[in-house]
């Protein structure tokens, strides 16, 4: 199925916050993989009411699948197992925990992000969908996950000072990826700055995030169970955008497609 990683050139433009909303309405089978190397939030903050009740740990993780692949070269679908956890009440819905810092990131090293990306590039083929969670750019970043991504979705605020910070990102994610696979994933905006961003930045649109501060909170400090899609502008949002990734990057077309607006979508409909 697909493969979508989104990352970012400066702080807080929105990245877990997106990868929480789009995981919790996500229309198909999902594993969602924090590998932001300067520590992840995923397990502490939208899964943190599992962590602290004991049904989700820190130790079955990115750093575990690494250590556990190490005298490997590259891994099949089946090497995760053991690794990602189910988050409990999701319908089935997978989390792979990420590092609690850098030095954690460190040890995983190049070679362990690309056992990694093998990994989860067989495991999309079979049948589920990735979300990754790589972070704020660095020398750091892991890479390979980017590379193998159908789409990559660089996470940025309608300001001048986000803008001028992401475009640097994205010429350096032309040199890794084809640009058919760049969209810009726009944060605390409305669709009209959205486009505008996308169109400064000289990438599509892949996904809007609004301005809707108790959702955000909630997802990110746990809330997930308490919050209703039906009225939360986050979340009704971020089910239109997952439904339009998940069809648009299901198939043999999807390596090569840019992602279609909501607008564009709804036309073809």
């Amino acid at each position: 199925m697909a493969l979508v990683t989104m990352l970012s050139a400066k702080g807080s433009p929105g990245v877990t916050t997106g990868i929480a909303a789009l995981a919790t309405v996500w229309p198909h089978a999902l594993l969602v993989v924090d590998a932001d190397p300067a520590g992840g939030d995923l397990l502490p903050g939208w899964a943190g009411q599992w962590w602290v009740d004991g049904r989700l740990t820190s130790d079955r993780s990115v750093l575990s699948f690494a250590s556990s692949t190490r005298h490997l070269e590259s891994v099949p679908a089946e090497g995760l197992a053991g690794h990602a956890q189910e988050v409990p009440d999701s319908g089935g819905l997978r989390l792979l925990a990420g590092v609690n810092g850098p030095v954690q990131a460190g040890a995983i090293g190049s070679d362990g992000w690309k056992r990694l990306a093998s990994a989860l590039r067989d495991l999309s083929e079979s049948g589920p969908d990735v979300l990754v969670d790589a972070g704020r750019w660095s020398p750091a970043t892991p890479w390979p996950l980017v590379a193998e991504s159908d789409l990559v979705l660089v996470g940025v605020r309608p300001t001048l000072r986000h803008i001028v910070a992401a475009s640097r990102l994205v010429t350096v994610l032309r040199d890794l990826v084809p640009s058919q696979r760049l969209g810009a994933a726009v944060s605390v905006a409305t669709s009209r700055q959205a486009d505008d961003a996308a169109r400064a930045l000289a990438i599509p649109v892949g996904m809007e995030l609004p301005d809707d501060p108790t959702a955000a909170g909630a997802l990110c400090d746990g809330g997930t169970p308490c919050l209703q899609p039906r009225r939360s502008a986050l979340l009704r949002t971020s089910r239109k955008a997952a439904r339009r990734l998940h069809n648009q990057l299901a198939g043999p077309a999807r390596v090569s497609s840019a992602p279609a607006s909501d607008e564009e979508q709804e036309q073809v409909a």
